[in-house]
């Protein structure tokens, strides 16, 4: 069986009507998809749920009748070529009568079918040959000549006059050779020879018509053969001129951007898929510290904070998933000073067929930037006199305090002004009254504990926050150190002052707290220190 040209099959038939391939010979594999893997399996396991119902309606015949049958058929080759076969189908029976084997073998007579073809079907495809051919020829938007085999132009497109601008007839019958540059006149013999050897190539050149400018053109010379034998050249002209422009403003934004992305103040990063850098800015030197080559040889985002990391690799992917340009604000690594502050505008660029081609990120150094924004929140939340927090900060604070705070818990603060510090600024004046105020500022801060806040609420007022104070024995140890800080030595322009506060104390209760009531409470507590007189504290336990 090995040898036999025709593939033969052999197939058992199992619990009925079940059949399973037990044998192929060589034929088989070279000829179908089919291997050794197969053996074993039902045609429903090898083929598809059409040709598998096609084979077991045959097989089954054999069963029902118990006779060979023939069929014909058609199959594609693993080279893809179509086979026309012939099918006989032998039943093969075991000793008790029963059919337990079916051998199929397949004869090819594909060429028997093709030579069977009507010669009225050959002549209609011959005939829609030459349509196909003629319509490709009229309708090519290349312009294409017929020569014969001197090169004398014979015939052409339609698509001729168009890219020539001259009549047709103006050109038939002239040397091919005339209409291109007397330069290019011996490459074009050396391609058209090449041609009439069966050898095509294209080559670049310029063809005018009979009196307009020579266009720019590439030219492919290919014979044409007739029964074997080569009767003349077809030369099919393809106007360049757009190319060649598309070519230079691509070279043109190419060297734009060469010339921006050198002189640039910020720096100018692309990037691939996976973050690998393939080209930096020249300014990346002067703005990081690092020359180009030195940032290119570095693993994607090595030059970011740890911290940032996870943001800048997430905003890179969504960019490229959704077609968007995104805006951070992350620090990156100067060579010498360490972390700064950077805003990194990344753009992805996709191709023609929507594929990402890279990443174009901008880096622009914000570090002064982020100082002044720095500074404007300090200011914003400080007093400019003395550096202490101020009333805005002090609601903050408290709105803080009493939202992370437990319901059981209390809040103690302390609200103090400076006593007769009206007369000191009359007497002295205010450059004194400001530096009393400041050194007043700075004899809170040396008498609270870490966790204190010591605010100015303006003019001689100021508050403390006290939120480790949590009894009125805490809160009185805490206004007699404040006194005896303040009972220290004052010197102002050679004059000794005696400088003293009154202390209002309040202790609120966390669950009954609000900003305004704990205000309120300190500010009760204050006016009763006022009623007893300079240099006094009170407390309020509410």
């Amino acid at each position: 069986m090995e040898v036999i040209k025709d593939m033969v099959f052999m197939v058992s038939v199992e619990d009925g009507s079940v059949f399973k391939y037990v044998f192929f010979n060589k034929a088989v594999f070279e000829r179908t998809p089919l291997t050794q893997e197969d053996l074993g399996k039902s045609f429903h396991e090898s083929h598809s749920s059409d040709m598998a119902r096609l084979l077991n309606g045959q097989y089954g015949k054999v069963l029902e009748t118990d006779e060979n049958i023939v069929f014909e058929d058609s199959f594609t080759t693993p080279a893809g070529e179509a086979m026309y076969s012939e099918t006989t189908l032998t039943p093969v029976f075991d000793e008790t009568g029963k059919c337990a084997h079916i051998i199929g073998i397949v004869k090819d007579i594909t060429g028997e079918r093709l030579a069977g073809i009507d010669s009225m079907e050959a002549w209609g495809r011959l005939t829609e040959s030459r349509s196909r051919y003629r319509s490709l020829y009229e309708n090519n938007t290349d312009a294409i000549f017929s020569l014969d085999l001197n090169g004398q132009i014979l015939a052409g497109n339609p698509a001729v006059e168009k890219l020539t601008n001259s009549p047709l007839n103006d050109l038939i019958g002239t040397e091919f050779l005339h209409h291109v540059p007397k330069s290019d006149e011996q490459l074009l013999n050396n391609y058209f020879t090449l041609a009439l050897d069966g050898d095509s190539q294209d080559f670049r050149t310029k063809f005018s018509g009979k009196h307009e400018e020579p266009v720019a053109v590439l030219v492919h010379f290919s014979p044409v053969e007739v029964k074997g034998k080569i009767v003349g050249v077809h030369a099919t002209l393809k106007n360049m001129t757009e190319l060649d422009k598309i070519g230079r403003q691509y070279v043109e934004s190419e060297n734009r951007f060469k010339v921006i992305a050198e002189n640039a103040h910020d720096v100018i990063v692309l990037m691939d898929h996976e973050g690998e850098t393939i080209y930096v800015s020249p300014s990346s030197k002067r703005i990081y510290g690092l020359d180009p080559q030195e940032y290119m040889e570095k693993p994607p985002f090595d030059n970011v904070h740890p911290d940032d990391i996870p943001q800048v690799r997430k905003a890179f992917s969504l960019a490229i998933m959704e077609a968007k340009t995104y805006i951070l604000e992350v620090r990156l690594q100067h060579k010498s000073r360490g972390w700064v502050w950077a805003e990194v505008q990344g753009t992805p660029i996709f191709d023609e067929h929507q594929q990402f081609v890279h990443m174009l990120t901008i880096t622009q150094d914000i570090t002064l930037h982020k100082e002044r924004e720095e500074q404007l929140h300090h200011y914003a939340y400080h007093d400019s006199l003395t550096g202490l927090p101020n009333r805005r900060f002090l609601k903050e604070r408290i709105s803080d305090i009493i939202e992370h705070s437990s319901p059981d818990d209390a809040l103690t603060v302390c609200l103090l002004d400076i006593d007769l510090f009206k007369n000191i600024n009359d007497d002295l004046g205010h450059d004194v009254g400001d530096s009393v105020i400041q050194e007043f500022g700075r004899r809170l801060l040396q008498s609270i504990g870490k966790k204190d806040v010591a605010v100015r609420l303006g003019g001689d007022e100021f508050i403390l926050l006290l939120p480790e104070v949590k009894t009125r024995e805490q809160a009185g140890m805490m206004a007699q150190k404040i006194q005896q800080s303040m009972a220290q030595s004052w010197a102002a322009q050679a004059d000794s002052l005696e400088v003293t506060s009154s202390m209002g104390i309040a202790i609120t209760p966390i669950a009954e707290a609000t900003v305004s009531s704990i205000l309120k409470n300190a500010d009760i507590a204050m006016y009763a220190s006022k009623e007893a007189g300079r240099g006094t504290y009170r407390i309020q336990c509410m």
